[in-house]
């Protein structure tokens, strides 16, 4: 392998004249920025709004409990290639994790205390707010050659952030790679990282032929489409409203505690929003972000947003008092007003992102496995990393419904079903 992608380079000189650090051995280097504006423009154009200037500048202006951003362009031959999106992440354990309500006393008692005993800082190669791989880019590399390089500079960047920012990260993940393909497996486990998978991405394409979403309820078979009317009949008396900047700031308070209400509830919970992260959201990405209220008798019991990305409906956070689920079918009803939503918008893609997997399945989703690479800076802790994160992570069997004609439904083994609504930061390891 050439000495550029070398795995074994983790000598770093120091900053030269243009910010830059070189690694020994190899035509690598890097800068350590913490403000996106700071990143020269020389990749092109964003493959995605997520990793672009309005929302980075958001993250930085409006940032979640305990993560901050970190971006390191990495050149070649002087040349900038690309660049690693990063951020820095402080969790305490038993805040983050819940536990599953059908442990017994004892192993309920040695999890709590096991929780309570970690505080955890991470450096985090992606978005914890997101479900998806927004972590790396770079231009005319393989699959393998950017996981090397990212192991690289990685290795020799994190020391200057942490004498930069006086603290240590105990844990390094990499999220949301949607395929354990052999080039990123093996060049990272090669280095000493796990391979996990949690909850898949939910995801549902749109056909070009739905102009309406009569269209789609059309596509269902027979069993599901009076599944789906049920719903709206049920969900008749509560009102929709979408909201617009004043109206999100007008119910800030009640969007704050509908929205902890279903963080609280997740099975992980990685991020603590600020609470104008919506109306900010609203403000400046305009149209592009969506946030329907639901209400009953005047007062709101839910609402979901969504991003519009070039041709995808993003489903992001949501707020529900779950007391209201069950008898008006709420969530199931903010699920087709999703789809619906990315109708209207002539969108190909809704990506629901993870949690309850099996209802957003009876919708139309089907499941994307995403992978998490992990690796401790402990050598012997880094050896408990996978069973610690079975023991945290209890399996269970749940069926992938199909709503639609001519086609049979998917099993698989994954996380919980669910009941009601979850999410992690955003979703997730989010």
């Amino acid at each position: 392998m050439p000495g550029t992608f070398c795995p074994c380079s983790s000598s770093v000189r120091e900053e030269n004249e243009s910010g830059r650090y070189s690694i020994e051995g190899s035509n690598l280097e890097f800068k350590v920025l913490y403000s996106f504006s700071d990143i020269p423009n020389t990749i092109g154009q964003p493959k995605s709004l997520f990793v672009g200037q309005v929302y980075q500048q958001l993250l930085e202006d409006i940032p979640s409990q305990g993560v901050e951003s970190i971006y390191i362009p990495v050149y070649e031959d002087g040349v900038m290639i690309g660049i690693i999106m990063a951020q820095s992440s402080f969790v305490k354990a038993h805040e983050a994790f819940r536990l599953d309500s059908n442990l017994g006393r004892f192993s309920r008692m040695s999890r709590t205390l096991f929780l309570k005993s970690l505080k955890i800082r991470s450096f985090v190669v992606g978005n914890l707010l997101l479900t998806g791989n927004y972590g790396i880019q770079f231009n005319g590399k393989s699959t393998r050659e950017s996981f090397v390089i990212l192991d690289v500079i990685t290795k020799n960047a994190i020391p200057i952030v942490e004498k930069q920012k006086g603290y240590r990260f105990s844990l390094q993940f990499y999220k949301d790679f949607n395929t354990e393909d052999s080039a990123q497996s093996s060049a990272l486990q090669q280095a000493g990282y796990h391979c996990l998978s949690g909850d898949p991405s939910m995801i549902m394409e749109i056909p070009q032929e739905w102009n309406e979403f009569d269209d789609y309820l059309k596509a269902m078979s027979s069993k599901y489409r009076v599944r789906a009317k049920r719903a709206f009949k049920k969900g008749k008396d509560i009102q929709r409203e979408e909201l617009d900047e004043e109206r999100i700031l007008f119910y800030s308070e009640k969007i704050e505690i509908l929205y902890q209400k279903v963080a609280q509830a997740a099975d992980m919970n990685l991020v603590n929003l600020s609470g104008s992260y919506f109306s900010e959201l609203k403000k400046r990405l305009g149209d592009n972000f969506r946030m329907i209220g639901y209400f009953h008798d005047g007062e709101m019991i839910a609402f979901c947003t969504t991003i519009r990305d070039h041709e995808e409906t993003h489903a992001h956070f949501l707020g529900m008092d779950n007391s209201y689920n069950s008898r008006y079918q709420l969530y199931l009803n903010i699920l087709y007003d999703i789809i619906r939503i990315a109708i209207e918008e002539g969108n190909n893609l809704v990506d629901f992102a993870r949690t309850a997997p099996e209802i957003k399945s009876s919708v139309g989703a089907v499941p994307e496995d995403l992978y998490v690479f992990v690796k401790h800076r402990n050598r012997l802790l880094n050896n408990l990393v996978n069973p610690v994160f079975k023991y945290l992570e209890p399996r269970k069997e749940i069926v992938y419904r199909n709503p639609f004609k001519n086609k049979t439904a998917n099993s698989k083994t994954s996380k919980d079903g669910q009941s009601a609504p979850t999410q992690s930061s955003s979703q997730g390891i989010n």
